[in-house]
Protein backbone atom coordinates (compact mmCIF):
# COMPACT_ATOMS: atom_id res chain seq x y z
CA UNK A 1 0.00 0.00 0.00
CA UNK A 2 1.54 3.26 -0.71
CA UNK A 3 1.75 5.73 1.67
CA UNK A 4 -0.68 8.74 0.59
CA UNK A 5 -2.89 6.23 0.59
CA UNK A 6 -2.44 5.02 3.90
CA UNK A 7 -2.06 8.08 5.44
CA UNK A 8 -5.24 8.96 4.00
CA UNK A 9 -7.02 5.52 5.49
CA UNK A 10 -5.41 6.67 8.60
CA UNK A 11 -6.52 10.12 8.92
CA UNK A 12 -10.09 9.30 7.76
CA UNK A 13 -10.40 7.05 11.51
CA UNK A 14 -9.83 10.51 13.03
CA UNK A 15 -13.85 12.72 12.34
CA UNK A 16 -15.59 9.75 13.81
CA UNK A 17 -14.32 10.88 16.81
CA UNK A 18 -16.03 14.02 16.15
CA UNK A 19 -19.14 12.13 17.35
CA UNK A 20 -17.44 11.17 20.89
CA UNK A 21 -20.82 11.77 23.20
CA UNK A 22 -20.59 12.95 26.80
CA UNK A 23 -23.70 12.26 27.94
CA UNK A 24 -23.30 13.64 31.49
CA UNK A 25 -23.79 17.55 31.94
CA UNK A 26 -25.00 18.11 35.29
CA UNK A 27 -25.16 17.29 38.86
CA UNK A 28 -27.92 14.39 38.60
CA UNK A 29 -26.98 13.02 35.17
CA UNK A 30 -22.99 12.02 36.84
CA UNK A 31 -24.75 10.79 39.84
CA UNK A 32 -27.27 8.88 38.10
CA UNK A 33 -25.29 7.62 34.83
CA UNK A 34 -27.61 9.59 32.91
CA UNK A 35 -30.61 7.80 34.07
CA UNK A 36 -32.42 11.05 34.12
CA UNK A 37 -34.82 11.56 31.19
CA UNK A 38 -38.35 10.16 33.10
CA UNK A 39 -37.41 11.51 36.11
CA UNK A 40 -35.71 14.50 35.12
CA UNK A 41 -36.73 17.68 37.38
CA UNK A 42 -34.91 20.73 38.52
CA UNK A 43 -32.85 23.08 36.05
CA UNK A 44 -31.11 20.73 33.78
CA UNK A 45 -34.60 19.10 32.79
CA UNK A 46 -34.44 21.86 29.70
CA UNK A 47 -31.40 19.19 28.13
CA UNK A 48 -31.92 16.12 29.52
CA UNK A 49 -36.06 16.19 28.80
CA UNK A 50 -37.50 19.39 28.10
CA UNK A 51 -40.67 18.26 28.14
CA UNK A 52 -40.67 17.72 32.09
CA UNK A 53 -39.93 21.18 32.63
CA UNK A 54 -43.57 21.13 33.04
CA UNK A 55 -43.73 19.36 36.08
CA UNK A 56 -41.04 21.36 37.79
CA UNK A 57 -41.81 23.45 41.15
CA UNK A 58 -43.62 26.50 40.21
CA UNK A 59 -40.46 28.35 40.37
CA UNK A 60 -37.50 29.39 38.11
CA UNK A 61 -34.38 27.23 38.24
CA UNK A 62 -30.75 27.53 37.29
CA UNK A 63 -27.73 25.05 37.81
CA UNK A 64 -24.02 25.53 37.76
CA UNK A 65 -21.53 22.16 37.68
CA UNK A 66 -17.94 22.11 36.78
CA UNK A 67 -16.66 18.70 36.33
CA UNK A 68 -12.63 17.75 36.33
CA UNK A 69 -12.10 14.32 33.74
CA UNK A 70 -9.66 12.15 33.91
CA UNK A 71 -8.45 9.67 31.24
CA UNK A 72 -5.83 7.14 31.72
CA UNK A 73 -3.40 6.04 29.58
CA UNK A 74 -4.15 3.30 27.51
CA UNK A 75 -1.82 0.70 26.71
CA UNK A 76 -0.87 -0.68 23.20
CA UNK A 77 1.17 -3.91 22.72
CA UNK A 78 1.55 -5.22 19.11
CA UNK A 79 1.30 -8.29 17.63
CA UNK A 80 4.87 -8.86 16.62
CA UNK A 81 5.95 -7.99 20.28
CA UNK A 82 7.87 -4.74 18.62
CA UNK A 83 5.90 -1.89 20.18
CA UNK A 84 4.66 -1.55 23.76
CA UNK A 85 3.60 2.12 24.87
CA UNK A 86 0.70 3.64 26.14
CA UNK A 87 -1.05 7.12 25.16
CA UNK A 88 -1.18 9.78 27.64
CA UNK A 89 -3.00 11.08 30.75
CA UNK A 90 -5.08 13.72 29.48
CA UNK A 91 -7.33 15.70 32.16
CA UNK A 92 -9.89 18.12 31.27
CA UNK A 93 -12.64 20.78 33.03
CA UNK A 94 -16.03 20.61 31.71
CA UNK A 95 -18.49 23.57 33.04
CA UNK A 96 -22.36 23.35 32.16
CA UNK A 97 -25.21 25.54 32.74
CA UNK A 98 -28.84 24.76 32.69
CA UNK A 99 -31.98 27.46 33.30
CA UNK A 100 -35.69 26.73 33.64
CA UNK A 101 -38.45 29.15 34.07
CA UNK A 102 -41.32 29.52 35.93
CA UNK A 103 -44.62 28.99 34.04
CA UNK A 104 -45.26 32.04 31.38
CA UNK A 105 -49.02 32.01 30.87
CA UNK A 106 -51.89 29.65 32.84
CA UNK A 107 -51.33 27.19 30.66
CA UNK A 108 -48.40 26.43 32.06
CA UNK A 109 -45.59 27.04 29.20
CA UNK A 110 -42.30 26.89 30.25
CA UNK A 111 -38.76 27.83 28.35
CA UNK A 112 -35.13 26.91 29.31
CA UNK A 113 -31.80 27.03 27.89
CA UNK A 114 -28.43 24.79 28.63
CA UNK A 115 -24.84 25.58 27.44
CA UNK A 116 -22.92 22.29 27.82
CA UNK A 117 -20.76 20.53 25.91
CA UNK A 118 -22.33 17.59 24.65
CA UNK A 119 -18.80 15.19 22.94
CA UNK A 120 -14.83 16.23 22.91
CA UNK A 121 -12.07 15.76 25.07
CA UNK A 122 -8.21 14.68 24.29
CA UNK A 123 -6.47 11.37 23.09
CA UNK A 124 -2.25 11.75 22.84
CA UNK A 125 0.52 9.61 21.49
CA UNK A 126 3.94 10.34 21.54
CA UNK A 127 5.62 6.88 20.53
CA UNK A 128 5.24 5.27 17.18
CA UNK A 129 3.26 3.60 15.52
CA UNK A 130 0.49 5.57 17.42
CA UNK A 131 2.00 9.33 16.84
CA UNK A 132 2.00 8.82 13.21
CA UNK A 133 -2.05 8.65 13.39
CA UNK A 134 -2.91 10.08 16.68
CA UNK A 135 0.03 12.61 17.83
CA UNK A 136 -2.54 14.93 19.34
CA UNK A 137 -6.08 14.58 19.11
CA UNK A 138 -8.12 17.39 20.51
CA UNK A 139 -11.94 18.57 20.05
CA UNK A 140 -13.95 21.28 21.99
CA UNK A 141 -17.64 21.53 21.12
CA UNK A 142 -19.82 24.46 23.06
CA UNK A 143 -23.92 23.60 22.37
CA UNK A 144 -26.38 26.16 23.21
CA UNK A 145 -29.43 24.53 23.12
CA UNK A 146 -32.61 26.94 24.03
CA UNK A 147 -35.99 24.67 24.64
CA UNK A 148 -39.65 25.26 25.13
CA UNK A 149 -42.41 22.83 27.09
CA UNK A 150 -45.57 22.57 26.09
CA UNK A 151 -48.71 20.96 27.96
CA UNK A 152 -51.03 18.79 26.07
CA UNK A 153 -53.38 17.34 28.72
CA UNK A 154 -52.74 16.78 32.75
CA UNK A 155 -51.09 13.91 32.01
CA UNK A 156 -49.07 14.46 28.78
CA UNK A 157 -46.36 17.04 27.45
CA UNK A 158 -44.04 17.86 24.82
CA UNK A 159 -40.92 19.56 24.51
CA UNK A 160 -38.86 20.91 21.29
CA UNK A 161 -35.57 22.32 21.20
CA UNK A 162 -33.21 24.21 19.04
CA UNK A 163 -29.37 23.12 19.19
CA UNK A 164 -26.52 25.57 18.21
CA UNK A 165 -22.67 23.89 18.24
CA UNK A 166 -19.80 25.40 17.85
CA UNK A 167 -16.54 23.24 17.76
CA UNK A 168 -12.84 23.78 17.64
CA UNK A 169 -9.91 20.92 17.29
CA UNK A 170 -6.94 19.92 16.53
CA UNK A 171 -5.03 16.90 14.95
CA UNK A 172 -1.24 16.30 15.05
CA UNK A 173 0.56 13.60 13.41
CA UNK A 174 4.16 12.63 13.63
CA UNK A 175 5.41 10.16 11.24
CA UNK A 176 8.70 11.76 10.98
CA UNK A 177 10.46 8.74 12.35
CA UNK A 178 9.54 6.89 8.94
CA UNK A 179 12.61 5.89 6.74
CA UNK A 180 12.64 8.01 3.38
CA UNK A 181 11.74 5.45 0.92
CA UNK A 182 8.92 6.56 -2.03
CA UNK A 183 6.39 5.17 -2.56
CA UNK A 184 6.55 2.68 0.35
CA UNK A 185 7.05 5.41 3.37
CA UNK A 186 7.93 8.97 3.27
CA UNK A 187 8.41 10.74 6.87
CA UNK A 188 5.95 13.22 7.45
CA UNK A 189 4.06 15.56 10.20
CA UNK A 190 0.94 17.54 10.03
CA UNK A 191 -1.19 19.53 12.06
CA UNK A 192 -4.26 20.64 11.21
CA UNK A 193 -6.18 23.17 13.34
CA UNK A 194 -9.74 24.68 12.13
CA UNK A 195 -13.51 25.31 13.81
CA UNK A 196 -17.16 25.26 12.50
CA UNK A 197 -20.52 25.87 13.62
CA UNK A 198 -23.91 24.26 13.44
CA UNK A 199 -27.42 23.91 14.04
CA UNK A 200 -30.16 21.18 14.75
CA UNK A 201 -33.02 20.18 16.76
CA UNK A 202 -34.17 17.95 19.34
CA UNK A 203 -37.95 16.51 20.56
CA UNK A 204 -39.05 15.27 23.75
CA UNK A 205 -42.38 13.58 25.17
CA UNK A 206 -43.15 12.94 28.58
CA UNK A 207 -46.63 10.73 29.89
CA UNK A 208 -47.39 10.30 33.28
CA UNK A 209 -49.42 7.00 33.68
CA UNK A 210 -49.94 7.38 37.24
CA UNK A 211 -48.84 9.69 39.78
CA UNK A 212 -45.66 7.42 40.27
CA UNK A 213 -45.02 6.09 36.79
CA UNK A 214 -43.69 8.29 33.89
CA UNK A 215 -43.14 7.32 30.12
CA UNK A 216 -40.57 9.65 28.37
CA UNK A 217 -38.76 9.41 24.82
CA UNK A 218 -36.27 12.12 23.54
CA UNK A 219 -34.56 12.74 20.23
CA UNK A 220 -31.81 14.37 19.28
CA UNK A 221 -31.02 15.70 15.56
CA UNK A 222 -27.70 14.50 13.58
CA UNK A 223 -25.53 17.35 13.02
CA UNK A 224 -23.05 18.27 10.49
CA UNK A 225 -19.93 20.33 11.57
CA UNK A 226 -18.16 21.90 8.90
CA UNK A 227 -14.80 22.08 10.36
CA UNK A 228 -12.78 24.79 8.27
CA UNK A 229 -8.74 26.35 9.20
CA UNK A 230 -5.43 25.50 8.05
CA UNK A 231 -3.04 23.00 7.75
CA UNK A 232 0.72 22.37 8.30
CA UNK A 233 2.73 19.44 7.10
CA UNK A 234 6.21 18.46 5.92
CA UNK A 235 6.12 15.20 3.76
CA UNK A 236 9.75 14.13 2.98
CA UNK A 237 11.65 17.70 4.17
CA UNK A 238 9.20 19.35 2.14
CA UNK A 239 7.00 22.38 4.04
CA UNK A 240 3.16 22.68 3.01
CA UNK A 241 0.68 24.97 4.31
CA UNK A 242 -2.88 24.62 3.02
CA UNK A 243 -6.08 25.32 3.58
CA UNK A 244 -8.65 22.67 4.91
CA UNK A 245 -11.79 21.19 5.62
CA UNK A 246 -13.57 18.24 7.07
CA UNK A 247 -17.80 17.47 7.42
CA UNK A 248 -17.52 16.24 11.40
CA UNK A 249 -21.09 14.54 11.55
CA UNK A 250 -22.68 14.31 15.50
CA UNK A 251 -25.25 11.27 14.86
CA UNK A 252 -28.90 11.21 15.88
CA UNK A 253 -29.94 10.00 19.18
CA UNK A 254 -32.97 8.62 20.84
CA UNK A 255 -33.52 7.69 24.00
CA UNK A 256 -36.45 6.04 25.80
CA UNK A 257 -36.97 5.80 29.63
CA UNK A 258 -39.15 4.82 32.28
CA UNK A 259 -39.50 5.89 35.88
CA UNK A 260 -41.18 4.38 38.80
CA UNK A 261 -41.72 6.31 42.38
CA UNK A 262 -42.18 3.69 45.14
CA UNK A 263 -43.97 4.44 48.60
CA UNK A 264 -40.89 5.26 50.09
CA UNK A 265 -39.59 8.09 47.68
CA UNK A 266 -37.41 5.76 46.45
CA UNK A 267 -37.20 6.27 42.22
CA UNK A 268 -35.84 3.93 39.91
CA UNK A 269 -35.76 4.93 36.20
CA UNK A 270 -34.74 2.18 33.13
CA UNK A 271 -33.18 4.37 29.84
CA UNK A 272 -32.27 2.63 26.65
CA UNK A 273 -30.13 5.04 24.53
CA UNK A 274 -29.13 4.80 20.77
CA UNK A 275 -26.98 6.52 18.95
CA UNK A 276 -27.28 6.32 14.57
CA UNK A 277 -23.74 5.89 13.99
CA UNK A 278 -24.78 3.66 10.87
CA UNK A 279 -25.91 6.51 8.78
CA UNK A 280 -21.85 7.62 8.64
CA UNK A 281 -21.11 6.14 5.08
CA UNK A 282 -17.46 8.00 4.27
CA UNK A 283 -14.93 10.57 5.57
CA UNK A 284 -13.50 13.07 2.80
CA UNK A 285 -11.00 15.81 3.82
CA UNK A 286 -10.62 18.49 1.57
CA UNK A 287 -7.16 20.71 1.10
CA UNK A 288 -6.82 23.26 -1.39
CA UNK A 289 -3.25 22.14 -1.70
CA UNK A 290 -2.93 19.85 -4.32
CA UNK A 291 -0.46 17.27 -3.19
CA UNK A 292 -2.65 16.92 0.39
CA UNK A 293 -5.72 16.79 -2.14
CA UNK A 294 -3.98 14.01 -3.72
CA UNK A 295 -2.58 11.86 -1.13
CA UNK A 296 -5.32 12.74 1.63
CA UNK A 297 -7.98 14.43 0.43
CA UNK A 298 -10.31 11.60 -0.79
CA UNK A 299 -13.67 9.99 0.53
CA UNK A 300 -12.81 6.95 2.49
CA UNK A 301 -15.65 4.40 2.89
CA UNK A 302 -16.27 4.28 6.85
CA UNK A 303 -18.74 1.69 8.25
CA UNK A 304 -19.69 1.86 11.96
CA UNK A 305 -22.37 0.55 13.88
CA UNK A 306 -25.01 2.10 16.03
CA UNK A 307 -24.62 1.96 19.46
CA UNK A 308 -26.71 1.38 22.40
CA UNK A 309 -26.23 2.33 26.14
CA UNK A 310 -28.51 0.65 29.04
CA UNK A 311 -28.57 2.79 32.23
CA UNK A 312 -30.52 2.44 35.23
CA UNK A 313 -30.49 4.94 37.71
CA UNK A 314 -31.62 4.91 42.11
CA UNK A 315 -33.16 8.08 43.84
CA UNK A 316 -33.56 8.62 47.35
CA UNK A 317 -35.40 11.58 49.02
CA UNK A 318 -34.35 12.29 52.16
CA UNK A 319 -35.49 15.63 54.61
CA UNK A 320 -32.70 17.55 53.39
CA UNK A 321 -30.82 15.23 50.75
CA UNK A 322 -31.23 13.24 47.69
CA UNK A 323 -28.86 10.17 47.30
CA UNK A 324 -28.48 8.66 44.09
CA UNK A 325 -26.30 5.67 42.29
CA UNK A 326 -26.48 4.49 38.51
CA UNK A 327 -25.24 2.29 36.49
CA UNK A 328 -24.68 1.74 32.48
CA UNK A 329 -23.46 -0.92 29.96
CA UNK A 330 -22.44 0.65 26.49
CA UNK A 331 -21.31 -1.18 23.09
CA UNK A 332 -18.73 0.67 20.72
CA UNK A 333 -19.44 1.20 17.43
CA UNK A 334 -16.20 0.02 15.69
CA UNK A 335 -17.53 -3.66 15.59
CA UNK A 336 -15.42 -4.22 12.51
CA UNK A 337 -11.54 -4.35 13.47
CA UNK A 338 -10.38 -2.06 10.59
CA UNK A 339 -12.36 0.67 12.31
CA UNK A 340 -10.72 0.59 15.58
CA UNK A 341 -7.59 2.98 15.30
CA UNK A 342 -5.20 5.15 18.04
CA UNK A 343 -7.07 8.41 17.99
CA UNK A 344 -10.30 6.51 18.67
CA UNK A 345 -9.42 2.81 20.58
CA UNK A 346 -13.59 1.89 20.61
CA UNK A 347 -14.29 -0.72 23.24
CA UNK A 348 -17.32 -1.44 25.37
CA UNK A 349 -18.14 0.22 28.40
CA UNK A 350 -19.44 -0.50 32.21
CA UNK A 351 -20.08 2.81 33.79
CA UNK A 352 -20.43 3.35 37.76
CA UNK A 353 -22.07 6.62 39.52
CA UNK A 354 -22.83 8.11 42.38
CA UNK A 355 -24.02 11.53 43.88
CA UNK A 356 -25.62 13.53 46.46
CA UNK A 357 -27.73 16.29 46.44
CA UNK A 358 -28.08 18.72 49.43
CA UNK A 359 -30.71 21.26 50.73
CA UNK A 360 -29.00 23.90 52.55
CA UNK A 361 -32.71 25.81 52.39
CA UNK A 362 -35.92 25.14 50.20
CA UNK A 363 -34.25 27.40 47.30
CA UNK A 364 -30.73 26.04 47.44
CA UNK A 365 -29.16 23.12 46.71
CA UNK A 366 -25.13 21.82 46.18
CA UNK A 367 -24.50 18.47 44.70
CA UNK A 368 -21.48 16.37 44.64
CA UNK A 369 -21.18 13.24 42.20
CA UNK A 370 -18.58 10.71 40.93
CA UNK A 371 -18.18 8.68 38.16
CA UNK A 372 -16.21 5.91 37.19
CA UNK A 373 -16.14 4.09 33.60
CA UNK A 374 -14.06 1.17 32.64
CA UNK A 375 -13.35 -0.21 28.92
CA UNK A 376 -12.69 -3.66 28.14
CA UNK A 377 -9.27 -4.91 26.66
CA UNK A 378 -9.45 -5.27 22.67
CA UNK A 379 -7.35 -7.58 20.88
CA UNK A 380 -6.88 -6.18 17.09
CA UNK A 381 -5.97 -7.53 13.80
CA UNK A 382 -4.69 -5.44 11.60
CA UNK A 383 -2.03 -7.11 9.22
CA UNK A 384 -2.30 -4.93 6.28
CA UNK A 385 -2.02 -1.54 7.66
CA UNK A 386 1.39 -1.49 9.62
CA UNK A 387 0.56 1.65 11.20
CA UNK A 388 -2.40 0.91 12.25
CA UNK A 389 -3.78 -1.20 15.05
CA UNK A 390 -2.50 -4.56 15.14
CA UNK A 391 -2.08 -6.04 18.72
CA UNK A 392 -4.05 -5.30 22.14
CA UNK A 393 -5.33 -2.13 23.32
CA UNK A 394 -5.50 -2.22 27.45
CA UNK A 395 -8.17 -1.68 29.58
CA UNK A 396 -8.76 2.39 29.91
CA UNK A 397 -10.39 4.17 32.70
CA UNK A 398 -12.41 7.18 33.51
CA UNK A 399 -12.28 9.35 36.41
CA UNK A 400 -14.90 12.12 37.22
CA UNK A 401 -15.72 14.26 39.61
CA UNK A 402 -18.59 16.97 39.29
CA UNK A 403 -19.56 19.95 41.62
CA UNK A 404 -22.58 21.92 41.19
CA UNK A 405 -24.97 24.29 43.04
CA UNK A 406 -28.86 24.88 41.85
CA UNK A 407 -30.88 27.78 43.08
CA UNK A 408 -34.58 28.28 42.47
CA UNK A 409 -36.39 31.88 42.73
Amino acid sequence: MKKTLALSLLLSSLILEAGYKIPNNSINSYALSSANVAHAHGADTTYYNPANMIYNQKKDSIELSLAYVDLEPVSYNSANNVYSIESEKTTSLIPSLHYVSNALNDKGVRVGFSLISPAGLTREWKDMPASASARKYSLRIIELNPTVAIPVTSKLSIGLGFRYLIANGEVKLDGSSLPLNPPASVPYTLNMKGDGEAAGYNLALSYNATESLNFSATYRSKILLNIKGTTDAIFAGAPITSKGSIKAPIPASFIFASAYTFPTDTTVELTYDKTYWSVITETNFEFDNPVLEGSIGRSIPKKWNDTVVYRVGITQELSSMTLMAGFSYSDNAAKDEQYVTFSSPETDFLTYTMGARYKINSNLELGLSALYAQGKERTVSQPTNALGVNGTLGERDIYALNLGVEYKF
